[in-house]
């Protein structure tokens, strides 16, 4: 993701990203070669509402997402090609995903589209709010027209009535090493109506846990059902969350949207 992209979509002032770029490019000749630095802008983090900078000038994150879609739900294994046994066992990198079809939904960030590829879950989040986690979250995976990934992350409870998107993904009860199920449901429905977000730069929280990715983490959770969120944690029994990790000098700031 270019410096002036992601800027733009985590809040960094345009000008100065590009005061930056200029200024490295001014002394990458005279500069000596440095080994490759560390990673230090990983996720998941913990969210702290009362240090999050408001910031009401970021773009509004515009929802396009349609009523009725097909999905292709499926289960991630990380196992070896040929392990049978790992068919019963559960890695901490594997989850539930659900294959959305190409060019049937996206969200807009400052005029430009992002495309949902996919969503999947963690349990217990992977995000913490003020030291909060709840039984599961959710990542909406976008790809941006020069490939950025933005993740739209929601934190996801019990409690529900039931029959919510999550709620149909999950009781179709995917096993792994079984065959991928096909599930039609209001993706239009999927996020709450208060779409309030946390954002900042980040990683995905899988290997090869790449940097660049710009998360927008929802405020207001969605409450599905108690025996949706039993089904996924039944799979997962030690869970399939990353730790967190440390924030390092990052600003998380915070775009009210209701």
């Amino acid at each position: 993701m270019s410096h002036s992209r992601r800027s733009f979509l985590i809040g960094v002032p345009t000008v100065a990203a590009a005061a930056m770029v200029a200024s490295s490019a001014s002394t990458a000749v005279a500069a000596p070669a440095k080994a490759a630095a560390t990673p230090s802008h990983q996720s998941p983090i913990d969210i702290r509402s009362r240090s999050a900078v408001d910031a009401p000038k970021l773009p509004e994150l515009v929802v396009d997402y349609p009523q009725h879609v097909d999905l292709h739900v499926h289960y991630i294994s990380k196992d070896a090609p040929g392990d049978a046994a790992g068919c019963t066992v559960r890695g901490p990198e594997e989850t539930v995903e659900a294959e959305v079809p190409a060019g049937t939904a996206a969200v807009h960030v400052g005029g430009v589209r992002y495309e949902l590829v996919q969503f999947h879950f963690h349990t217990h989040s992977e995000h913490e709010l003020d030291g909060h986690r709840f039984p599961l979250e959710q990542h909406f995976v976008h790809r941006g027209p020069q490939g950025q990934t933005l993740v739209v992350g929601l934190f996801l409870t019990g409690g529900g009535p039931g029959g919510t998107l999550q709620d149909e993904v999950l009781r179709a009860r995917v096993e792994e090493c079984g065959p991928t199920k096909e599930v039609t449901t209001d993706l239009r429905a999927a996020l709450p109506h208060d779409l309030s977000t946390f954002r900042y730069d980040g990683s995905l929280t899988t290997a090869p846990y790449t940097e660049g990715v710009s998360w927008l983490v929802l405020r207001q959770h969605q409450a599905i059902s108690d025996s949706a969120v039993a089904d996924f944690q039944k799979l997962f029994p030690k869970g399939n969350a990353r730790a967190l990790q440390p924030l390092n000098d990052r600003t998380v700031q915070y775009r009210r949207q209701r």
